[in-house]
């Protein structure tokens, strides 16, 4: 799953980045089945800033030793409203 926001549903682009944990409301009938589909609804919109978050970001070295959230949030909770 991913999820497109904006800065007009955020308010400031900076605020999916740094927080440790992020949890984001979404409405049942804003779900789409595939990215093709996301894609077709945002496609003709004008935005400012848009970006698709689908998790925390993941980054390791030769080490192996891998830091989770090192570009994003650590954890990512989705919630789902019925209207």
């Amino acid at each position: 799953m991913a999820l497109w926001v904006t800065d007009a549903l955020l308010g400031q682009r900076i605020s999916v980045f740094i927080p440790q944990y992020l949890a984001i409301i979404v409405h049942k009938n804003a779900i789409l089945a595939t990215t093709h589909q996301a894609y077709e609804r945002i496609g003709n919109q004008e935005y400012g800033f848009g970006t698709f978050i689908a998790g925390p970001s993941k980054t390791s070295d030769i080490e192996q030793s891998l830091v989770l959230g090192a570009h994003s949030a650590r954890g990512l909770m989705v919630f789902i409203m019925e209207e």
